[in-house]
């Protein structure tokens, strides 16, 4: 550990505490120095002196007896593994052993590093004034050493002592939280507008053909801090109500809570076997994608303890994954990264002398698992509706209510109820999902009741109860090889003759519903799938049925696939099939295109397609080709579809051919089917035009000192996403919600030695809101001048600092003068500024940088008072 500085403080303080007599002691060799200088004679024989002690000295040097000094009081450094800490009281006395230190005080400052049972053991040292002094506390546990060169303390924690440490292997949201992050705008608007249209050209006989009719959708949404309004309003030519509206809802995300509330037309929120209806009601959800970077999935711990530093390796399935470089004491390794299923973890120790150490573990990873403690919820409550004649219709007297909750009980173990009911059924639904060293296993009982009526004349054969269950297991292997991996998946479901689905109309024929599948690697390019169902039924009106099939894929060269499937089945009707289905796909040129082939024997289909996708964002063309033989009486049919992308709308054009055969009539139908999109976006006092909004979206706007020039965002190659244009700013509307966004700024014709501020900016919006991003600041002066002393001659080789005097968001600006004192310092605001020499800090010299200064500004020569 270094060595603290010996201080004046220091120093003066042991003084103090030594008294006159280390004063004495200090004169005494001096006298005898100046004695032995002498030219006196010595005698040959110096008679013996008598031993005098230290307190008869004092007598005899100051004329009275020493008196005893009692012990100073100071504030003690206290030093944790060669780093202060902090202070603590103490009484520092002439004998180190005698020092006391504030062992209340202490405690304070070692319990974010110690466990609280040394802590505990510590305090019970202390004296009834909370003292202690470390030269006779015990040499176990949180041990303590005064250093009476120095006047500090010093801790050592056994590493068994410490607090545990946490350290996640993967860093959820590390990258994002490297961004300042700019915040939204607390008014925004935006509305997609879609419009399509269609030419059909049908064969005689086959119906009418023409152009269609005019088809407009706009789906517009307000936020006014993270409070949103959105629905849509829908015009079509040949519709019974010619402009009608669809869903009407309130949406408020409550960001902390990661809970989601809506207000109006939705659809509820479910989850298994629950079946989602469109209500109109008020629902209330917890929402994981609110807080993306919440870890709120298992994601493995194990602790270990250090006794010395080391260097730690973490390898899952044997690729390399993480290391730290640590200090003794106890840790958690958290958040490994895995796949579905079993990972092999390995914690690789290697120590300062070079010993190695080694844990090895497995790791159970399940995405429908939650981590202990986490919960995940929906609750909704509303009146059905419908649409009929392009209305919405509302059914007020037969009110539901949708609930579910689930519960990460343990990192292994996740609990599910819900249930749903109106008044005349009832659901009830649970999950109870293990994960184990042989898998996964989830076992899901439903439950179903019916009522005629809620009224006093219902009966008991009025009400059918239901039940039903299934029992789900899948197991994952991951391995540092391929042929390391397999997978595992098996269901078995089970209903009884009075079991149904909530809201339906019918009852299930279905008794019993089983399958399996199995996937494992052959070679390192080829991996088989076997797999297998089997359906039992009720009644007369459909069969059991049964299927098996065999898959095989394999990779062709880098870019390449093939998939053959031999399958065989039964189905409910009681015919028999046995078939071949062969995919494959080439993708080239750098995944511009790509080309595939399906073939399937059973249906008697033969597909063949091509596609092609640019690899910017805007000004991009897509498109692709397909034909198609479908057989029998269905006929040919040849696709194509091509799209243009801009930065302000987006425009496609798709071509659907098709040879009919209808007993004696033949012919071909053409259908031409043309859709057009644009949006419009309002944040702030912003608006714009851009292309349609998938979610959120920033508005690029320009300092005032940037006016008329041109901004481009996140540029590709010689392409920007957005640019500005004849259309006004550019807009970037491919923002998604609660995820931080960095977008990149350029601003090509920006004045030489311009600070464009922050031009890698990060947003990160809300549900369907608007962001206003500045590019560029009001430091555009370039100051020139000569640095000159008292005797007119050049100050030159000097550094001094450009400090700002109360102007917003502005920062010091170093700047250094040459040979002939001249110096230069770009990005300058307007305002009032200290130019501060280095050694000459009481005597700056006050420049003042006019508003409309731009470019460069002469000051001449600035003469100091004296030379540093």
């Amino acid at each position: 550990m270094p060595r603290p500085p010996r201080s004046r403080f220091r120093q003066c303080l042991r003084l103090a505490v030594a008294g006159p007599s280390a004063l004495a002691l200090t004169l005494a060799p001096a006298r005898l120095a100046s004695g032995a200088g002498s030219e006196t004679p010595t005698p040959a024989a110096a008679p013996v002196q008598p031993k005098i002690s230290a307190d008869e000295l004092f007598k005899k040097a100051f004329g009275q007896k020493k008196q005893a000094q009692s012990s100073q009081k100071a504030d003690l450094p206290v030093y944790f593994d060669g780093y202060e800490i902090g202070q603590v009281p103490g009484q520092v006395s002439i004998n180190p052993a005698d020092t006391l230190v504030d062992l209340n005080k202490l405690s304070e400052l070692l319990r974010p590093i110690a466990q609280e049972e040394p802590i505990k053991a510590l305090l019970a040292q202390a004296g009834p004034d909370g003292n202690a002094a470390p030269a006779r506390m015990t040499r176990s546990g949180i041990q303590l050493a005064y250093d009476g060169g120095d006047q500090i303390v010093k801790v050592t924690v056994p590493a068994a002592a410490r607090r545990p440490r946490d350290l996640s292997v993967l860093e959820r949201g590390a990258a994002a939280r490297a961004y300042t992050v700019i915040p939204q705008a607390d008014l925004s608007a935006q509305m997609n507008m879609r419009a399509a249209i269609e030419y059909l050209s049908v064969p005689t006989g086959f119906g009418k053909d023409g152009l269609g009719p005019l088809s407009v959708s706009m789906e517009p949404a307000i936020n006014w801090k993270g409070w949103v309004v959105e629905g849509e309003i829908n015009y079509r030519e040949d519709a019974v109500r010619t402009l009608s509206r669809g869903p009407v809802r309130l949406i408020h995300d409550f960001t902390d809570a990661g809970i989601r509330t809506q207000l109006g037309d939705f659809t509820m929120p479910v989850i298994g076997n629950q079946v989602g209806r469109a209500v109109a009601g008020i629902s209330v959800a917890k929402n994981f994608s609110i807080r993306p970077y919440d870890m709120v999935q298992p994601s493995g711990n194990r602790e270990f303890i250090l006794d010395n530093p080391s260097m730690v390796e973490v390898i899952v399935n044997g690729r390399p994954t993480r290391t730290f470089r640590l200090e003794p004491g106890p840790y958690n390794l958290n958040n490994f990264p895995g796949a579905s299923g079993t990972n092999d973890v390995q914690i690789r120790i290697t120590d300062a002398y070079g010993r190695e150490q080694t844990i090895d573990f497995p790791f159970f990873f399940d995405s429908q698992l939650l981590a202990t403690g986490v919960q995940e919820y929906g609750y909704s409550i509303g009146v059905p509706s419908r649409i009929d004649n392009d209305r919405y219709v509302y059914d007020e007297k037969d009110p539901v209510l949708s609930a579910y909750h689930r519960v990460g009980v343990t990192d292994n173990f996740t609990f599910t109820l819900g249930t749903q009911t109106d008044k005349t059924e009832t659901t009830v639904t649970a999950e109870a999902l293990v994960a184990t060293g042989l898998g996964t296993f989830s076992v899901e009982p439903s439950a179903y009741l019916r009522r005629k009526d809620w009224g006093p004349t219902e009966t008991a054969a009025d009400k059918k109860q239901g039940y039903g269950g299934t029992l789900r297991y899948r197991s994952y292997s991951n391995g540092a090889s391929v042929l390391d991996s397999q997978a595992i998946t098996a269901q078995v479901s089970w209903y009884d003759p009075n079991y149904r689905s909530f809201g339906s109309t019918f009852v299930s024929n279905t008794k019993l519903d089983a399958a399996l599948r199995i996937s494992q690697p052959l070679f390192e390019n080829l991996t088989t799938s076997l797999g297998g169902r089997y359906r039992e039924t009720r009644g007369s009106s459909e069969r059991d049925s049964y299927s098996v099939d065999l898959a095989l894929r394999r990779r062709l060269f880098e870019t390449g696939s093939v998939d053959l499937t031999f399958s065989h089945g039964k189905d409910g009707f009681g015919a028999k099939d046995t078939g071949v289905y062969l995919t494959t796909r080439f993708v080239f040129d750098s995944g511009r295109q790509s080309a595939g082939l399906n073939v399937d024997t059973i249906s008697k289909q033969q597909r063949l397609d091509w596609r092609f996708q640019s690899l910017y964002a805007v000004n991009a063309l897509s498109g692709g080709l397909e034909m198609l033989n479908e057989g029998g009486q269905a006929g040919d049919r040849v696709q194509g579809n091509l799209s243009y992308t801009h930065q302000r709308f987006e425009a496609q054009v798709r071509q659907d051919t098709v040879r009919r055969s209808l007993n004696d009539s033949k012919g071909i139908e053409s259908r031409t089917s043309m859709t057009f999109g644009t949006a419009l976006a309002f944040a702030d006092g912003h608006y714009g035009v851009t292309r349609p909004i998938t979610n959120s979206f920033a508005i690029i706007t320009p300092h005032p000192r940037l006016a008329g020039k041109d901004i481009g965002v996140d540029p590709v190659d010689d392409r920007y996403a957005a640019q500005t244009d004849w259309l006004g700013v550019p807009i970037v509307p491919n923002i998604s919600a609660y995820l931080v966004r960095p977008i990149l700024l350029d601003v090509p014709d920006a004045p030489a030695n311009y600070d464009l501020g922050d031009d890698r900016p990060a947003v990160q919006p809300g549900y369907k809101s608007g962001t206003i991003i500045t590019i560029g600041t009001d430091a555009v002066a370039s100051l020139v001048g000569t640095l000159i002393g008292p005797d007119d001659k050049p100050m030159a080789l000097l550094s001094g600092t450009l400090r700002p005097q109360g102007i917003k968001d502005a920062k010091d600006l170093a700047f250094f003068t040459n040979r002939a004192g001249l110096f230069r310092i770009d990005s300058v605001r307007p305002g009032d500024w200290l130019l501060i020499v280095a050694g000459m800090e009481k005597t700056p010299l006050p420049i003042t940088v006019a508003k409309e200064a731009e470019g460069l500004v002469k000051l001449g020569p600035l003469r100091l008072p004296t030379r540093p």
